[in-house]
């Protein structure tokens, strides 16, 4: 099985859960290949169809992903729209699978504020053929010395969410890969 994990992270919090994908398939046994998304990324190390499943996760920013993933999700789209690989009804691909995921603060409305960039990291895989199997939200804090977005990692209503993700947060994130890897 080919695994790529391609994620986005400006704070960081992403980051400690994709490497915990990372971690996870590779103490079962499986290949994986981690690209982090950004500027200067080789685009096409990261071709989707090369793979069986696909992990793709950002951070949550005013309800989208970062800007660096949605240049990489147009950029990924005209390229297999110009192939053809996106095909009209997004016939399924058997054996595709991919995970979407993103950390979030959640200070005004929560879950909600997440939800968005879930649907729209789904949208690319989902596009070629890929079987969404799961959506993984993960709280995330704010990291940043300003006193506002401080005090949003206990004042927002998420709760306290200082540390997060945490350890548990990532066991969890373990045991989701392990069940993945199941399906």
């Amino acid at each position: 099985m080919e695994v790529l994990n391609l994620y986005c992270s400006v704070t960081g919090n992403t980051k400690k859960i994709a490497l915990r994908i990372e971690d996870t398939l590779k103490s079962q046994g499986v290949s994986v290949t981690t690209i982090e998304v950004n500027r200067v990324m080789d685009v096409d190390a990261s071709d989707l169809l090369n793979y069986d499943l696909v992990f793709i996760g950002s951070g949550v920013y005013s309800c989208l992903p970062s800007q660096d993933m949605i240049d990489f999700h147009k950029i990924m789209q005209k390229k297999y729209s110009d192939s053809g690989d996106i095909r009209s009804c997004a016939p399924r691909i058997m054996g595709k699978k991919a995970v979407v995921y993103c950390t979030f603060g959640g200070p005004h409305t929560g879950i909600n504020e997440a939800i968005p960039t879930i649907k729209y990291l789904g949208q690319l895989p989902d596009h070629l053929g890929f079987e969404i199997v799961a959506e993984w939200l993960f709280e995330g804090q704010f990291n940043s010395e300003v006193s506002l977005i401080t005090r949003l990692n206990t004042e927002g209503r998420m709760g306290n969410i200082t540390g997060r993700p945490n350890e548990e947060d990532l066991k969890k994130v373990a045991n989701m890969v392990t069940e993945i890897l199941q399906i």
